[in-house]
C-alpha cells in the first residue's frame, strides 16, 4: 500500500483543513511531528475532512482556522457539518503528537496536543476510533474519502488505522 499522488490530492498545511465529498479525493497532511492531524469521515454522506493542528491552545484570531485545538476544533466540526457530515455517525482518527519539541520545563508539545485533542472531543461527545499518537518519529497521513481509510507513513513503513 502506498500514499497516493494524484490530481485529487488536497493538502492540509499547518493550521489548515481540507474537506471533500469527492470519492476520488485524497486528503493529506505532510511531515507531522508534534502536530496532530485529525481525520473525520462520515460513511453515509461520504464526506471526509483532515485538519492539521499545531498547538493545544492559543488566541482565537491565530490567523489559521485550525492552528490551535481549543479554538480550531469547532471550526473543523462546523465545516464537516456544512459539507453534509453528521458528527455522531462519523469516525475520528488522529495521528502525530510525537515528542519532537519541548517547551520550558520539558513539557512535550506532542503530549499536550494529544491530551488536548482527547479532552476537546470528549467535551463534544465525540471519540477517537483509532490513533497513532506519540513516539518520536514524524509521520505523513492520508485520508481516502471514498472509503475512510486513514494511511500513515513513517520513515520505514505505511500502515492503516
Amino acid at each position: 500500500m502506498t500514499l497516493t499522488e494524484s490530481p485529487s490530492l488536497l493538502v492540509a498545511g499547518i493550521g489548515e483543513m481540507v474537506l471533500s465529498s469527492s470519492s476520488d479525493a485524497h486528503l493529506v497532511a505532510y511531515g507531522l511531528g508534534s502536530c496532530i492531524a485529525l481525520a473525520a469521515w462520515d460513511p453515509r454522506a461520504k464526506v471526509g475532512g483532515l485538519a492539521h493542528f499545531m498547538l493545544p491552545n492559543g488566541p482565537a484570531n491565530g490567523g489559521s482556522p485550525v492552528k490551535f485545538i481549543d479554538t480550531g476544533l469547532d471550526n473543523f466540526l462546523r465545516a464537516m457539518e456544512a459539507k453534509g457530515a453528521v458528527l455522531n455517525r462519523s469516525t475520528f482518527k488522529a495521528a502525530g503528537a510525537a515528542a519532537m519539541l519541548t517547551v520550558g520545563g520539558g513539557l512535550a508539545i506532542g503530549k499536550r496536543n494529544a491530551d488536548a485533542m482527547a479532552t476537546a472531543l470528549t467535551e463534544r461527545g465525540l471519540t477517537l476510533t483509532a490513533t497513532a499518537l506519540g513516539g518520536n518519529a514524524g509521520r505523513t497521513v492520508q485520508l481516502e474519502v471514498a472509503d475512510g481509510r486513514f494511511l500513515i507513513k513513517s520513515l520505514s513503513s505505511v500502515s492503516e488505522l
